[in-house]
C-alpha cells in the first residue's frame, strides 16, 4: 500500500504532482466557462436559440476532431501537444473575456472562439490520458486516477459557486478570464515535466488517416473496448442526456425551481468525491464488470424524478449517481492505461470520447420532444429501465468478465522523489497487455 492516504501518496511522485497541479487548475476553469458563457449569451441576446448555437460550438469540434486528436496523441510528444493546446485555449478564452468585458461581443465571435477552444480540447484530452502512464508507474495508476476524480468533483463544487458569485457581482467575462489564466498555470506545470517521460512514438511512419484506421481496427479487435464504447454511447443517449434535460423541468414544476436542481447537482458532485475515495481503496477482482454494475446506481435518480419523490429523496439518489460516475471513470482509465500498449492509449481514448460525445446532442435533442409526446414521467421511467437493460446486456458479453485486477501487482510504497529528480527515478510503464477492459460513461459525458 502507499504510505499515508492512498490517493495523496501519489503526490510524492514529483512528475505526477506537476501534472496534478495543471490538471486541477484547468478543471476549475473548465467549470467556470460553461456557466458564465450561458449567462453572457443570454445577457447579450436574450435568445435560447443563440445560446444553443454557442453551446453547440463547444461540443462540435470534439466530435469532429476526436479521432485526429487520438492519432496525433499516439504519434507525437504528449507533453508538447498539451502545452500547445493550453496555449491555444488561453488565447481563445482570453479573447472571449476581452470582447465581453469591452462590450463588443457578438454571437458569431463567441462561436469562433469557442470552436477554437473546443478543438484544443479534442487534442488535449487523448494526450492527457496517455501522459499519465509516463509520469506514474502502473501499480499506482488507480490511486492517481482516483485522486484526479476526487479533484474533478471538488473543483466542480467550488467553481460553480465561484462562477455564480463572479457572474452576479461582476460580469461573466471575468469568470471566463479566470478560465484563461488556468491554462497558463497548466502550461507552466506541464513545462516542468522531463522530456524523457513525454516522448512520442516516432516509429509511426504512416500518415494520420492510416493511423486513425489502424486505431479503429485495434479497437474493433478488442471485444471489451468496442462493447464498452457502445455502452458509453447508449448510456449517454438513453439515460444521462435525457436526465439533464428533464431533471430541471421536474425541479421547476414540482420542487421549487433552480435551487432544488442546484441541490441535486451539488449532491451529485459530493457523490463523485465519495466515489473517488472508494475507487482508490477498492481493488475489484474484475474491474470492468464492477464498473458496469456500478453504473446502475444512476437508476434511483431516474426513478425518483419520475415519481417525482420528495426533494431529499432525489438529492439522496443523485448522491449515488455521483458515486458511480467516479468509480466508473477511475476503473475505465486505469484499465485502459494498464491493458493497452502505450502507443494506442490516445487513439482508444479518442474513440471512447467520440462515442460518448456523439450521443449527447442526439439524446438532449430528442428528450424534450419525446417527453412532450409521451409524458415526462413515462420517459423518466423508461430511462431507468433502459439503464438496467443496457448494462445487463453488456454484462452478458463474456469479454466483460475476463480482465482481472490480479494481473496488476500491488503498489509498492511511494517515497518522495529527491530534488532535483532525474528522469530515471520514475519507472517506465511496461507495454499494456491485450486483455479485456473498461471505459466509462462519464469520461465522455459533459462535465
Amino acid at each position: 500500500m502507499i504510505r499515508g492516504p492512498a490517493m495523496l501518496g501519489v503526490l510524492r511522485i514529483r512528475d505526477f504532482r506537476n501534472y496534478y497541479i495543471g490538471y486541477t487548475t484547468s478543471a476549475f476553469g473548465d467549470v467556470l466557462t460553461p456557466f458564465a458563457l450561458a449567462f453572457a449569451v443570454l445577457h447579450l441576446t436574450g435568445s435560447p436559440t443563440a445560446l444553443g448555437i454557442v453551446v453547440l460550438s463547444t461540443r462540435l469540434p470534439i466530435i469532429v476532431f476526436a479521432l485526429v486528436g487520438g492519432a496525433v496523441g499516439d504519434r507525437f510528444s504528449r507533453r508538447t501537444i498539451m502545452l500547445t493546446t493550453d496555449g491555444v485555449r488561453f488565447v481563445a478564452q482570453a479573447a472571449t473575456a476581452a470582447i465581453l468585458l469591452t462590450g463588443v461581443a457578438q454571437v458569431w465571435m463567441l462561436v469562433v472562439f469557442q470552436l477554437t477552444a473546443s478543438a484544443g480540447a479534442a487534442f488535449f484530452n487523448p494526450a492527457a490520458q496517455g501522459l499519465i502512464t509516463s509520469v506514474v508507474d502502473k501499480p499506482h495508476l488507480r490511486q492517481a486516477n482516483s485522486l484526479l476524480a476526487v479533484s474533478r468533483s471538488a473543483t466542480s463544487i467550488i467553481a460553480v459557486g465561484s462562477a455564480g458569485a463572479l457572474v452576479a457581482l461582476t460580469d461573466p467575462g471575468w469568470a471566463i478570464g479566470v478560465d484563461a489564466l488556468t491554462y497558463l498555470v497548466s502550461a507552466t506545470a506541464l513545462s516542468r515535466l522531463p522530456r524523457a517521460h513525454t516522448a512520442g512514438h516516432p516509429g509511426h511512419k504512416d500518415g494520420l488517416l492510416t493511423s486513425i484506421r489502424t486505431g479503429l481496427s485495434e479497437v474493433r479487435s478488442r471485444t471489451w473496448l468496442w462493447v464498452w464504447t457502445a455502452h458509453v454511447g447508449l448510456i449517454n443517449l438513453l439515460v444521462i442526456s435525457p436526465i439533464f434535460v428533464l431533471g430541471p423541468y421536474v425541479a421547476d414544476t414540482y420542487l421549487g425551481g433552480a435551487p432544488a436542481w442546484a441541490a441535486v447537482g451539488i449532491s451529485y458532485a459530493v457523490g463523485g468525491l465519495i466515489g473517488g475515495i472508494v475507487s482508490s481503496r477498492w481493488k475489484a477482482a474484475r474491474p470492468m464488470a464492477a464498473a458496469l454494475a456500478c453504473s446502475m446506481m444512476v437508476v434511483p435518480l431516474a426513478v425518483t424524478l419520475a415519481v417525482p419523490a420528495s426533494l431529499w429523496l432525489i438529492v439522496a439518489a443523485s448522491l449515488f449517481g455521483g458515486v458511480q460516475v467516479s468509480i466508473y471513470n477511475v476503473f475505465q482509465m486505469t484499465t485502459v492505461q494498464n491493458e493497452l500498449p502505450d502507443d494506442l492509449i490516445a487513439r482508444a481514448t479518442s474513440v471512447l470520447m467520440l462515442g460518448g460525445h456523439l450521443a449527447v446532442p442526439i439524446g438532449t435533442g430528442l428528450a424534450g420532444p419525446i417527453a412532450a409526446a409521451l409524458g415526462t414521467r413515462t420517459v423518466l421511467g423508461a430511462i431507468a429501465v433502459a439503464a438496467v437493460l443496457v448494462t445487463v446486456g453488456t454484462l452478458a458479453v463474456p469479454a466483460t468478465w475476463r480482465i482481472r485486477t490480479a494481473s496488476t501487482p500491488e503498489p509498492s510504497p511511494v517515497t518522495p522523489a529527491p530534488t532535483p529528480a532525474s528522469p530515471q527515478e520514475i519507472p517506465a510503464p511496461e507495454a499494456g497487455k491485450q486483455i479485456m477492459t473498461a471505459a466509462d460513461p462519464v469520461a465522455a459525458r459533459p462535465r
